[in-house]
């Protein structure tokens, strides 16, 4: 009692283990006290990483976080890399969730609806703290740097807090050997001032499921300098099935869980578009190259059709899509674009497009549209203005619906880059093309991701008896 004779409040750390439904892990309760110093510290920049395994309970600790944060009327911001990753967070946070691109970046506007520049967006949440999850997935690319300008975006604002959620285990950023935004060294480059705890110990909750049981052996190969992964299949969530196997599975599948929670995940975009090419014909029975209901994945960052359609926003490398109707086609310069309807769900709410999809890129094995035919696309374009600077030409290609035609693939099946961030109910993993020697630490990561993908049903697909522990060669 205080002299007054009023109980004091209890710790954030009492009011999380409260919340939690089981006893927590040793790494569990660490976790609840950095978070409790992170809320606490008057230092600005503050970021906690919480690293943790899957099956470690980063999810229960999370949404425990969330509630009594909501409870005291305290701000925090969800967000994570993708839509599909944006879903998965606010479900189990039981909040709303963005994306990350949604939340940090505004386009300008110039002309009907188009847009002239990306800046970062103002933050006016003073005192948030913002959880990132999926941070694994977080870098620096071609298409520029999301992971610093999320840290220009959050601590804009006074008194802002970060919270950074990441499995080590899972592949890093395309084009990078490791997740900078799980690593001290990386973020004080970005002049952070972070802390870190990492959760280790499998809760108990997830003791009894294969798809963990999985997970939790092939992360503990990440340390070998010859892993060889042996799957147990004593538990009725992971099957292993093969090619003749493929089209019962499927159906079984789609008929339990439906058609947006099912996805196979492959080592190619070859591979992935004839697998997708199978489940459209055997379990959808579309006969053509795009019809409606189609399920689609964006492939490159596109800032123009959202803008012509009422509001500027990116559509994102890797966000989900479906066609709603299908409309005129045509070839220009050696391409094939179709004008189509599309369904989207930005992070927050369901839109519905007009756009032109460019179809060529449906079935090439690159993951976009080669530079070197984007460039010759323009050149054609730049050709058929009247303008004569460069400048006006550059901004005339950025108005140009042929430049800016949205490129896209099939979303049945999908590589496991395009896959990270997301859980479905079912999924399928193939083995693809893979020798005893290309089973390095990289490929465990691979397989680590790709089964973690699977939130009620693993298939394990044309794996090699040695995966089961049948050969010894």
């Amino acid at each position: 009692m205080d002299p007054h004779g009023t109980a004091p409040a209890a710790s954030l750390s009492h009011r999380l283990l409260q919340r939690l439904v089981h006893t927590p892990t040793a790494g569990q309760e660490r976790a609840i006290h950095a978070l409790e110093r992170l809320l606490g510290t008057p230092r600005d920049r503050a970021t906690l990483v919480l690293k943790g395994y899957a099956g470690t309970g980063k999810t229960t600790l999370v949404a425990a976080l969330v509630q009594v944060l909501a409870a005291e009327r305290r701000r925090v911001v969800l967000l994570a890399p993708t839509g599909r990753a944006a879903k998965v967070l606010g479900a189990y946070a039981k909040a709303p969730a963005s994306t990350i691109h949604r939340r940090i970046y505004r386009m300008s506007g110039e002309g009907d609806g188009g847009f002239d520049g990306v800046g970062i967006a103002p933050n006016r949440d003073v005192g948030a703290l913002f959880v990132v999850d999926e941070a694994s997935m977080i870098g620096s690319s071609v298409d520029g740097d999301l992971l610093g300008d999320l840290f220009r975006h959050v601590f804009a604002a006074e008194g802002t807090r970060l919270l950074l959620i990441g499995d080590p285990a899972q592949l890093p950023p395309v084009g990078s050997d490791h997740s900078p935004a799980l690593e001290l060294e990386d973020l004080r480059a970005h002049g952070l001032l972070p802390g870190r705890v990492e959760l280790t110990d499998v809760v108990r909750q997830a003791e009894g499921s294969g798809i963990l049981t999985n997970a939790t052996a092939l992360r503990g190969l990440l340390d070998e300098e010859k892993p060889m992964p042996c799957f147990d299949l004593s538990l009725d969530d992971v099957q292993r099935i093969d090619g003749t196997d493929l089209q019962d599975s499927l159906e079984e599948a789609y008929g339990r869980h439906g058609d947006e929670e099912v996805c196979l995940i492959c080592r190619s975009n070859k591979r992935a578009y004839q697998y997708s090419q199978q489940v459209r014909a055997r379990i959808h029975g579309f006969d053509e190259e795009l019809v409606a209901n189609d399920r689609l994945m964006v492939v490159k960052n596109n800032y123009y059709w959202a803008g012509t359609n009422g509001r500027a926003e990116l559509i994102a490398n890797g966000e989900q899509v479906t066609v709603r109707r299908v409309h005129r086609g045509e070839e220009r310069f050696g391409l094939r674009f179709v004008d189509v309807t599309l369904g989207w769900w930005n992070g927050q709410e369901d839109r519905e497009l007009e756009v032109k999809l460019m179809l060529d890129t449906l079935a090439i094995e690159s993951p976009s549209l080669p530079g070197q035919r984007m460039r010759q696309l323009q050149a054609d374009l730049i050709a058929t203005y009247t303008e004569r600077t460069r400048g006006a030409q550059y901004r005339r290609l950025k108005q140009d619906p042929y430049a800016q035609a949205l490129q896209v693939k099939y979303a049945y099946a999908v590589t496991c880059h395009k896959a990270q961030g997301g859980q479905w109910r079912s999924v399928f993993v193939d083995q693809g093309y893979v020798t005893e020697d290309m089973i390095d630490k990289e490929y465990i990561r691979w397989l680590y991701t790709a089964i973690t993908r699977a939130s009620g049903k693993l298939y394990l697909l044309n794996f090699h008896p040695r995966f089961y522990g049948e050969v010894d060669e």
